[in-house]
């Protein structure tokens, strides 16, 4: 058998010095030389397996997601042989299992899993990123910790934990399996995928955890026995964000912190009672977020624009559109843009999701009669320069909103419509009289998420076969195929997409004159406004996004 060190030369991956400051360190330590010359940084993990594949002539798997693993071999395979030697299962075969392994120590763990399994085996090398996606995958996230749990004495009673005032630090959670590491596999699963929400969900006979990454609700795979967990899931849950524990029967909305790779997490909970129990949904915050207003997705002349009337000293800003279109995100942005020294900024919130230095911020508690409104009234004695308000959503609010511009303020807002004309009838019928309306409103800005197509993999395609049917006037557009940097999906990350719509003189005048939404709007768009699909389409010719999600997140009426 040819030696590691010679295969690794002739590979090009170490030279002649490296193999001999390798070969001494081995033999100072013991340590056998694949791992050395590993942790010394020499060669990667691929180029080991490479060369070991060599070696043993035994295949090597760069990934595992092209194999199709039935399931009769997953159910054959307890998850605890699984998880304590770090194989994946492939196949079996005349009673030869074939499974993947990524340390190279594990070839001679083989002749125990033949002793314990009663089967043959042939091996292939994968990475380890592999192995572990792999087993997440068809075994479940936190699949081993379940089994554990069941075995040794069910689910836990967690008495020993703590309210949700401290920060948990979910990656120091060891010793044997309980509930707590099981809840804790499932944020660090959901955080790692970089997921925005997760969606805990009672069924009659299962148990369904899904997570929202990039704007999209994915199942996250579970192994069916946590439907017995699940109570006890919910508990820890509600314990470490300081819920009742024992109420079950109202909505309950609470707060916790958690560490996670040296980073705080602000996780926001609200349970609902459902048929078959409780539904959970935890929104994932981060602590800190970096605000720039250049990397909003705003196209150059928009950018612009925006940029001008933020700065004005006076009028109303409003964002529009549907619950996770990104309006707070903006809002925080354009407040970041302003805040100097000698400007005092409160804001006005329900929920208060990001904590901004040098910003006073007011979280509304209808509860004790804290709304927006009276909130209002009470910050207009703290001398105020700008205020955001965080939904105009009743009359007073709105009638608030517009007298504070009118007499000095800058303020910021949202409004629920589905484009940004739609902006103007919206505050017409909450009762705002135009005159004030034009008065103190500067711009109205629609928006919405769309997901970025994956730079690392995307294509460029012909638009021929493209629907003409569909108005989609692109010259050319680009696809992801799918890699490891966006896990297959083709997309990695998200970005706007804006309706700008600037109360100009002309609009002002038709405003005051009680014209329509539509000849309001036509009228934006004779004067430059895009509208959202517009905007839409320059970003998929410039690669950003893809026909597909700007159809997803817009209106086919472009009127």
């Amino acid at each position: 058998m040819e030696k590691l060190g010679q295969i690794l030369l002739k590979m090009g991956a170490i030279n002649e010095k490296q193999l001999s400051t390798a070969l001494a360190e081995s033999k100072k330590t013991g340590e056998i030389f694949g791992k050395v010359v590993r942790g010394l940084g020499y060669i990667t993990e691929e180029q080991l397996l490479l060369a070991l594949s060599k070696q043993f002539d035994v295949p090597y798997y760069p990934t595992l997601r092209d194999v199709d693993i039935p399931e009769d071999v997953i159910k054959a395979i307890p998850v605890k042989f699984v998880w304590h030697y770090k194989f994946v299962p492939l196949a079996i075969k005349d009673n030869v299992l074939t499974l993947a392994i990524s340390d190279p120590l594990e070839i001679w763990s083989t002749e125990d899993i033949k002793l314990l399994l009663g089967y043959g085996t042939d091996v292939v090398l994968t990475p380890s990123s592999e192995v572990l996606e792999a087993i997440h995958k068809y075994y479940g996230v936190g699949a081993e910790t379940v089994q554990k749990i069941l075995e040794e004495k069910g689910p836990e009673e967690e008495k020993e934990i703590s309210s949700g005032a401290k920060v948990e630090d979910i990656e120091k959670t060891a010793g044997g399996a309980s509930v707590i590491k099981l809840v804790d596999q499932i944020f660090m699963s959901a955080i790692k995928s970089q997921a925005t929400d997760i969606h805990l969900e009672a069924y009659h006979d299962k148990v369904k955890i899904r997570c929202r990454v990039d704007g999209i609700l994915y199942d996250l795979a579970l192994p069916s026995e946590i439907k017995q967990l699940y109570p006890a899931m919910i508990s820890r849950i509600k314990i470490i964000s300081g819920l009742d524990v024992v109420e079950k029967r109202i909505p309950q909305d609470g707060r916790v912190k958690i560490k996670f790779h040296g980073s705080e997490i602000d996780l926001r909970i609200s349970v609902i009672p459902v048929s078959r129990g409780e539904n959970i949904v935890i929104r994932i915050l981060p602590s800190e977020m970096v605000y720039d207003i250049n990397e909003l997705g705003f196209l150059k002349d928009e950018l612009d624009k925006v940029k001008t009337i933020i700065h004005m000293p006076i009028g109303v800003i409003f964002l529009a559109g549907p619950t996770g279109s990104g309006k707070t995100t903006t809002l925080y942005t354009c407040l970041t843009e302003i805040k100097s020294s000698d400007t005092k900024i409160i804001t006005v919130e329900d929920p208060m999701e990001y904590e901004m230095d040098d910003i006073m911020q007011i979280q509304i508690s209808p509860k004790v009669g804290l709304t927006f409104a009276s909130a209002l009234r009470s910050i207009l004695r703290h001398d105020p320069d700008i205020i955001m308000i965080g939904e105009v959503r009743d009359r007073e609010t709105a009638e608030l909103a517009v007298r504070s511009a009118l007499t000095g303020h800058l303020i910021f807002s949202t409004i629920h419509t589905n484009d940004a004309t739609s902006g103007v009838a919206r505050l017409v019928d909450m009762g705002i009289e135009p005159f004030l309306l034009v008065s103190a409103v500067k711009v109205f800005i629609a928006q919405r998420l769309v997901r970025i197509v994956c730079k690392k993999c995307k294509e460029e395609h012909s638009t021929e076969g493209v629907s003409n049917v569909q108005n989609i006037p692109v010259k050319r557009h680009f696809k992801g195929k799918g890699c490891d940097e966006c896990r297959y999906t083709g997309y990695r990350g998200r970005t706007a997409i804006h309706e700008v719509f600037i109360l100009d003189k002309e609009i002002q005048e038709m405003v005051l004159k009680g014209a329509s939404s539509q000849n309001i709007r036509k009228k934006a768009r004779e004067n430059g406004m895009r509208t959202l699909r517009e905007n839409g389409w320059i970003k998929v010719e410039e690669g950003v996004t893809s026909i597909e999600e700007v159809l997803r997140v817009t209106d086919t009426d472009e009127r």
